[in-house]
């Protein structure tokens, strides 16, 4: 998969500030449950430090160095206070400085205190120890020559064998504590391996020096207390061999001092059985002559190689390498480090907006090139993130899209020309600096495939096709093609905005590593603002239906009466002017529908207009008619009705009540029916006007429409419609709610109580949209 390393150069610091970021890496790495140091803990620090070194949410460039630093500084601090020991591991180990004194000056004792090169009394000139001593040097001499001549190779892939023994050291063991005092010493080894072999060098170097000093301290206080017999034997070489060997072996002192060297003849006296007498003249000739060679052979250059050394780890210990791009500080870097995300977004030809542009500009709010080709910002986030695209037209070749490593790139043109299977992928006409992390391509049918083939066989980023019906195995086949390989996602996986988070899981799993930490920012963007766009969405509906709730129509007649009742004209005039006000009633909603859809499209990033996939909502129409009535003609009508029961009971009596009961039962009729119709005037939404306006049955069809119509806008062009689907799932999510919805009715027309019923309608509609969309969803 391609995984191109972060634009980041190796950093370099000093002992003291690499022990501590190894000390972070051993606890992050060892302690991933934060027994030791708690996730709040570790947040905390990172947030402090970002806040101390540099923060990209508030403008300022992120050193990645000094957060580092800053970040280990604080972790460690923590770990003083509860670990002591492990805090200690910040310092070089108090061992080391007591091994660099402690073995040269135990070297140069053990040198002084040897009381005999062979024998006290009789001193060979060919003394197997010095000589054995002086070869053990020349040899190391030699082996360091060569090992800094010889050719270096760059390690190969480590073997079987290789890999189970660094498995093996690596194995955790004992506490967490142990665990990450273990870690250290592991990576700082492996970090730090060259400066610690040069502190070793130095102490063995200096060991020797001391060693061969001591030696010739040992030689000259033996000259002091005895008087050395020197002389020569051997079974295999002859006096002109000792000559020559002797001669060979002094020829350093020679030619730097200018002492004479043994001759023939003196070497013939010299011989222990020779019976000659030997002088303190060539005692001392020999005492000089092998403290020399000791000089000129052991001490100079060991002292020079141990100086050499001491300059090495001095430097190293101010500039050791930390690689940022590993495994540790690419995914630590990535949660403060701004990620740059490039797409390049490609549909079939004559395919128009296809799905994929469509699930991108939602996700946007809009955003699109103002130019073909041009590339353009989706999303960004507060860290400096940000989510771009650029448009590749169907079709595009190879030689189209220009490479890194190509003529005009960082390839030298006078260079033969050759293609890396990582080089970056730079669109035509977009900057050199352009870099396609991921191909994001549709593919509807398996003919579109053809229009991909070249870019895909020739581009170096990693590709995800989105696939239609009948597809997918022609998309893989491809992609198993593609030197960079990538993944295929059905177009049926993405039936909702909700599933949007598999096309986010996909894209990032085709990411550089070092990308993740940053494209988890942006999918948390994506996903607020999808949330966002949803939540804003009822809240426009519910006030479209709110405004339905309370709106009405005056029809401006004459209050009911009698003359209503009677005169056909005045009736069939009344049924006229409802039917125009009904008529101008549906009129408003169409326009608040019509002004709702446009909203709805510009925060979904539609442009205006497009084909619906439903036909017109229309509303049953069974109006709620308010119709005021005159109260005199009322009373007037309730007074006959209740003189004529009057009279029906003077009847019944033979006229003994006298006229009494008509005239009470006009009295109590007429004033029953005068309070009823003023009663009823009371209570209308415009007390004495008679009004039309929506019923609870048509604010219940409404509310199925306002929820048909947002489906509609928000998945337009992600997918083939399926409004039968659609019409089913919302019917019997409102229909599960009905009583919750019928007991906002009355609260939507009351006022005073109407904004706080809108923000309980749009609650609801929210709550009946996810239901709806998480049950198309799962149906995937």
């Amino acid at each position: 998969m391609h995984s191109p390393t972060p634009p980041t150069e190796p950093i370099r610091v000093n002992e003291a500030q690499a022990r501590r970021l190894v000390l972070a890496q051993a606890l992050d790495a060892a302690d991933p449950q934060g027994k030791l140091v708690g996730p709040a803990e570790r947040e905390q620090a990172d947030r402090e430090a970002l806040a101390a070194t540099g923060d990209p949410a508030r403008g300022e460039a992120l050193d990645g160095k000094a957060w580092l630093l800053d970040r280990a500084g604080r972790l460690a601090a923590l770990l003083e206070h509860r670990q002591p020991r492990l805090a200690t591991l910040q310092q070089p180990p108090a061992w080391q400085g007591w091994v660099a004194w402690g073995l040269p000056l135990a070297a140069l004792l053990a040198g002084a205190l040897i009381e005999r090169i062979d024998n006290p009394k009789q001193v060979n000139l060919l003394s197997p120890p010095l000589l054995a001593f002086l070869l053990w040097n020349v040899a190391v001499y030699f082996m360091l020559a060569l090992a800094a001549f010889w050719p270096r190779r760059r390690p190969a892939e480590p073997g079987r064998w290789a890999r189970h023994l660094e498995a093996l050291v690596d194995r955790p063991r004992g506490g967490i504590a142990q665990q990450v005092a273990h870690r250290f010493r592991l990576q700082w080894w492996r970090i730090a391996g060259a400066l610690e072999g040069q502190r070793w060098r130095r102490i063995l170097h200096t060991s020797a020096a001391a060693w061969a000093i001591g030696v010739a301290v040992s030689i000259a206080l033996g000259g002091l207390v005895r008087e050395y017999r020197i002389g020569w034997e051997s079974t295999l070489l002859d006096l002109p061999q000792v000559h020559a060997f002797l001669q060979f072996l002094f020829a350093p002192v020679v030619a730097v001092t200018g002492m004479a060297p043994f001759s023939v003849d003196e070497l013939a006296r010299l011989h222990f059985g020779s019976g000659e007498g030997v002088g303190r003249a060539e005692a001392r000739r020999w005492v000089f002559l092998y403290m020399g060679l000791l000089a000129l052979l052991v001490v100079v250059p060991r002292a020079l190689l141990a100086l050499w050394a001491a300059w090495r780890q001095r430097w190293l210990a101010g500039s050791i390498a930390l690689d940022l791009a590993d495994d540790y500080f690419t995914p630590l870097l990535g949660r403060v480090r701004p990620a740059r995300v490039l797409l390049a977004i490609g549909g079939a030809a004559g395919e128009g907006a296809h799905p994929v542009m469509t699930v991108l500009r939602q996700a946007s709010g809009g955003a699109a090139p103002s130019r073909a080709g041009e590339t353009f910002t989706l999303l960004t986030t507060a860290r400096g993130d940000s989510l771009q695209c650029v448009e590749v037209p169907p079709g595009q070749e190879a030689p189209m899209a220009a490479r890194a490593d190509a003529p005009g790139g960082r390839w030298p043109a006078w260079l033969p020309a050759r293609r890396r299977p990582d080089a970056p992928l730079v669109m035509a006409g977009a900057p050199a600096a352009t870099r396609a992390d991921v191909l994001l391509l549709s593919c509807g049918q398996p003919g579109d495939l053809d229009a991909w083939t070249g870019l895909l066989q020739e581009g170096g980023s990693p590709a995800l096709l989105v696939a239609g019906d009948g597809c997918e195995s022609a998309c893989a086949a491809l992609l198993r093609r593609a030197p960079a390989g990538g993944e295929t996602l059905p177009l049926a996986a993405l039936p909702t905005w909700r599933e949007d988070a598999r096309l986010r899981a996909a894209i990032e799993r085709l990411l550089p590593a070092w990308k993740s930490a940053g494209a988890q920012r942006l999918w948390t963007a994506w996903e607020e603002r999808a949330h966002a766009r949803h939540v804003e969405s009822m809240r426009l509906l519910s006030a479209e239906v709110a405004q339905a709730a309370r709106d009405s129509e005056e029809l401006g007649t004459r209050p009911t009466g009698v003359r209503q009742l009677v005169v056909r004209e005045e009736r069939e005039a009344g049924q006229a002017v409802r039917r125009q006000a009904m008529a101008s009633l549906l009129s408003r909603v169409r326009e608040r529908q019509a002004g709702g859809d446009a909203r709805l499209r510009e925060l979904h990033g539609l442009e205006a207009g497009g084909a619906s996939s439903l036909e017109q909502h229309e509303l049953p129409e069974r109006f709620r008619i308010e119709q005021s009535v005159h109260e005199p003609q009322a009373g007037l009508a309730g007074a006959a009705s209740g003189a004529a029961m009057g009279a029906a009971v003077d009847l019944m009596t033979g006229g003994l009540t006298l006229g009494a009961a008509s005239a009470l039962g006009a009295l109590v009729g007429g004033g029953a029916a005068l309070v009823a119709a003023a009663w009823k005037n009371r209570g209308a939404q415009a007390p004495g006007l008679s009004t039309v306006a929506l019923s609870d049955e048509m604010l219940q069809a409404m509310a199925r429409a306002v929820l048909l119509r947002y489906l509609d806008v928000a998945h337009r062009g992600r997918a083939p419609a399926e409004p039968d689907v659609w019409r089913t799932r919302v019917d019997a999510a409102v229909d599960a709610e009905q009583e919750a919805l019928q007991a906002l009715w009355p609260r939507l027309r009351v006022e005073g109580t109407e904004a706080d019923a809108t923000a309980s309608l749009a609650a609801l509609l929210e709550r009946l949209s996810l239901r709806v969309l998480g049950e198309l969803g799962g149906a995937v």
